[in-house]
C-alpha cells in the first residue's frame, strides 16, 4: 500500500514539473531599428555651387590685381569646379567630375581659340596688308574654337547649378530606397536571447 501511495505521489510531482516548464515556443525576433538616412538640401547644393562658382570668380580677381599668377589659376579650377560643387555634395561624384572635366576641356578649347585668333590678327596686320587664303581658314578654325568652347563652356556650368537642387531630391530618393543589414537581437518566449543579423528597408 505505501509503495503504491509513494508512486503515485512521484507521478502527480513529475506532472507538475512538467506543467511548470514553460512551453516552446517559436522565437521572436527584435530588429534593430534602421539609421535614419541623411537627408540633402536642395538649398544648400545650389548655394555651394553658386558660391563656390563666384567664389572662384573673385580669387581670379584678385589675383590679377595683385599679378599673382598661382592666385588666378587657382581661382580659375575653382570657377570650372564649382558648378558641380552641389552635386558633390549630393554624392553625385561621378557626375562632378564628368562635368568639371568638360568645362576645364571648353576653357582650353575656347583658350586656344583666342590665342589662334590673335596670331592670324597679327599675320593678317603685315608690311603690305594683305591675308594669305590660308590666313582666312586660320582665323575662321579660331572663331570656331572661340565659339564652341565658350558655348560650351556656358552650357555645362548653367546646366550644373540648375540641376544642383534636384540632384539633392535624387540623393534623397536613393537613400529612402536603401536596405541596412544590421545587428539584433533574437527573444524567445523563456526570456533568453541571442544576437542575430536583420535586412530591413525601405521601397
Amino acid at each position: 500500500m505505501r509503495h503504491a501511495v509513494l508512486t503515485a505521489a512521484l507521478l502527480v510531482a513529475a506532472a507538475s514539473t512538467a506543467v511548470a516548464q514553460p512551453a516552446m515556443t517559436s522565437p521572436r525576433y527584435e530588429p534593430a531599428q534602421p539609421s535614419a538616412p541623411e537627408v540633402k538640401s536642395g538649398s544648400t547644393a545650389t548655394l555651394l555651387a553658386i558660391g563656390t562658382t563666384i567664389g572662384g570668380f573673385a580669387v581670379v580677381n584678385l589675383g590679377a590685381r595683385n599679378g599673382n599668377d598661382s592666385m588666378i589659376m587657382g581661382g580659375i579650377m575653382m570657377s570650372l569646379i564649382g558648378p558641380s560643387v552641389g552635386h558633390f555634395y549630393a554624392g553625385e561624384t561621378g557626375h562632378g567630375v564628368k562635368m568639371s572635366l568638360l568645362r576645364t576641356g571648353s576653357a582650353l578649347v575656347l583658350g586656344m581659340g583666342l590665342v589662334a585668333g590673335m596670331n592670324t590678327a597679327d599675320v593678317a596686320s603685315c608690311d603690305d596688308c594683305s591675308a594669305q587664303p590660308h590666313d582666312h581658314d586660320d582665323n575662321n578654325t579660331a572663331k570656331r574654337m572661340v565659339w564652341v568652347g565658350a558655348g560650351t563652356l556656358v552650357a555645362a556650368t548653367l546646366y550644373d547649378l540648375w540641376d544642383a537642387h534636384r540632384a539633392a531630391g535624387r540623393a534623397n530618393e536613393k537613400a529612402a530606397r536603401r536596405w541596412n543589414l544590421g545587428p539584433s537581437l533574437m527573444t524567445s518566449a523563456s526570456g533568453s536571447t541571442a544576437p542575430a543579423l536583420t535586412l530591413s528597408g525601405n521601397w
